[in-house]
């Protein structure tokens, strides 16, 4: 068997050494790398913001010349206007 699947020790020393060197960096150092990886973030999100735009403006080019069929009113269908009041007023003799 090999060595290391019997002392926990023998993985726990190089885990130990590479955060001691993460520890070890300065304060400007941590900025610029939270920096780069905020950056990188930022890059990210708006390519996928923008290809969902893109997306989204294909196919509403797509769906305009297509004629509609079977559409509805949506949220306002089946509804028809309000024609007796709820309330009745009484009434009021002097």
């Amino acid at each position: 068997m090999a060595p290391w699947g019997r002392s926990p020790l023998l993985v726990a020393v190089p885990l130990w050494l590479c955060f001691g060197r993460a520890a070890a960096l300065s304060e400007p150092e941590i900025c610029y790398v939270l920096d780069g990886i905020l950056f990188l973030y930022g890059i990210i999100l708006t390519t996928l913001y923008c290809r969902i735009k893109i997306s989204n403006a294909k196919e509403a080019k797509l769906e305009r010349g297509k004629p509609k069929q079977g559409t509805e009113e949506g949220i306002y269908t089946g509804l028809t206007p309000h024609t007796a009041d709820t309330y009745e007023t009484i009434g009021m003799k002097k």
